[in-house]
């Protein structure tokens, strides 16, 4: 069981650090930079961590689910903050997909097709809803270790 704890801290740290960096160094970074060089490197972004983030939204949500599970069969037991981190790591992934998601495949379109005259207020929404985003990863990681260390 150490050994899943170890790794469910690890994965899930990783990619929640991994979204903060995003939120709040890179896009703020871009957004400093000439259009010319903002809007491809947002594009290019967009596909690569649209491809790659959700198989990692999965995999922590079901290292997640197996810390609440494995406790619950073997003594009956609900590890309530574990369950709340598994809960709120389930509507950061629901929010993404019905938020994010849409904006994110919009904004990887751009290199192939012409990006719209307002395409920073895309850009814009999308940081501002990821913000919120990477504030629910934070509390849904904290409720994750201190379930795992309590």
């Amino acid at each position: 069981m150490e050994v899943l704890n170890v790794i469910a801290i690890i994965v899930a740290g990783l990619m929640v650090g991994c979204e903060l960096a995003i939120a709040a160094f890179v896009h703020p970074t871009l957004v400093r930079l000439p259009d010319a060089v903002h809007l491809p490197a947002a594009s290019a972004l967009a596909r690569v961590l649209g491809k790659f983030m959700p198989f990692w939204y999965i995999l922590v949500f079901l290292l997640t689910l197996a810390e609440v599970l494995i406790p619950w069969r073997h003594s009956g037991r609900l590890p309530m903050f574990i369950v709340t981190a598994a809960i709120l790591w389930a509507l950061a992934s629901l929010y993404s997909v019905t938020t994010l998601v849409p904006i994110n495949n919009r904004i990887a379109s751009w290199e192939k097709v012409t990006p719209p005259a307002d395409w920073k207020s895309f850009r814009s929404r999308w940081d501002m809803l990821h913000r919120w985003r990477v504030a629910l990863l934070t509390i849904a990681f904290a409720f994750l270790i201190v379930g795992l260390t309590a």
